[in-house]
């Protein structure tokens, strides 16, 4: 008989040694954070108060603190689920940010997200600036801006007939631009779009900013080309005029390619409306309000829209079907100032007589 008990004992404990072992931990349940103000992406406006906020949840627990960050820096906590950050990005730089919410349990589980958005500026001209107005041919109307004393013109030309009304040939054709001489006057669109027209002007051979004027370097340049009456088109010693007070030297406003410092920021217009990223240095100090309007090449193709400004001067190349130009680019604030064939594309810019 208490042989028979033990044996019950035994059978009656291996149910229970069964489940006891069969019985498997519950494993913490990590918890789940989303930033709700902001997606991927988003465009914010340099000088907004933005609320950046939080919210977490934990199926298994409670929340016991959550944090929110900018670039890597928190801004803000709560012992709670939710948490808000107003931001004021008056005076930031603009480009991409990246914003952070890090979230933790009571089991001392954490979870984090984090978005990337871009602070952007509504570009145009600089608000600090005054502009004045000038009207061509066409009846378009541009800005204007002084430059030390020099006025500029503070959008690229895209008048289609010279100041005497007679018309600019216009090209759109790949093959026939990539036969031209470089004695031809002609003018395009951007992808042959006239829509390009309305942000960034339109692209001229060099004979066609010239309008049959011969070369020159003086100051002024005595070169109407395709300018509106009591306009002229710039020369290269204009230009480094325009540089010199921006801050060039005059070693660095005499040599070829990319030179200078920051003076191509100081020409750029601020943002990314028409500019990629990063738009390297642009502040629009000057109020030149350069756009990227690309370029079209020998070939007849068409290159570089939002990347690339390039603008001609009234100076060629002696001895080549050369002229000089300057070219600014998104991603670096120089200047750059070469000579290449008057068969290409380029943007043109006035200067007051």
């Amino acid at each position: 008989m208490r042989e028979m008990k033990n044996l019950l004992g035994v059978v009656l404990l291996i149910p229970i040694i069964l489940m006891t072992a069969c019985k498997k931990e519950e494993e913490n349940v990590a918890p789940v954070v989303e930033i709700l103000s902001h997606e991927e992406g988003d465009v914010i406006m340099e000088g907004a108060l933005e609320t950046i906020k939080a919210e977490a949840y934990d199926e298994d627990g409670s929340i016991t603190l959550l944090k929110l960050y900018i670039e890597g820096e928190q801004k803000a906590s709560a012992e709670a689920s939710s948490c808000e950050y107003v931001w004021n990005t008056e005076g930031l730089d603009l480009g991409e940010y990246i914003l952070s919410a890090y979230a933790t349990d009571n089991e001392d589980e954490s979870h984090a997200v984090n978005i990337a958005v871009l602070l952007d500026d509504p570009g145009g001209f600089n608000p600090d600036l005054s502009y004045g107005t000038l009207t061509d041919i066409d009846g378009n109307i541009y800005g204007s801006i002084g430059i030390g004393d020099q006025i500029w013109m503070a959008e690229n030309l895209k008048v289609t007939h010279y100041a005497d009304g007679s018309v600019i040939p216009e090209v759109s054709d790949e093959v026939i631009w990539d036969g031209m001489s470089a004695h031809v006057d002609a003018y395009c669109w951007y992808d042959n779009l006239s829509a390009y027209g309305d942000t960034a002007g339109a692209l001229y051979t060099w004979a066609a900013a010239m309008n049959g004027a011969v070369s020159s370097d003086s100051i002024p340049s005595g070169v109407q080309g395709v300018c509106p009456d009591g306009w002229h088109l710039p020369s290269d010693a204009e230009w480094k005029t325009l540089e010199m007070f921006l801050g060039m030297t005059l070693v660095d406003a005499d040599n070829h390619d990319w030179r200078g410092t920051d003076e191509g920021g100081q020409l750029k217009e601020k943002g990314f409306s028409i500019w990629e990223v990063p738009n390297e240095g642009a502040d629009n100090s000057s109020g030149f309000s350069a756009v990227p309007g690309g370029f079209r090449n020998v070939n007849g193709e068409f290159y570089s829209f939002g990347e690339y400004a390039s603008f001609w001067t009234a100076r060629e190349e002696e001895g080549t079907d050369k002229a000089w130009y300057r070219a600014l680019t998104y991603d670096d604030d120089l200047v750059y100032r070469q000579y290449n064939s008057k068969n290409q594309g380029f943007s043109v810019r006035c200067v007051q007589n």
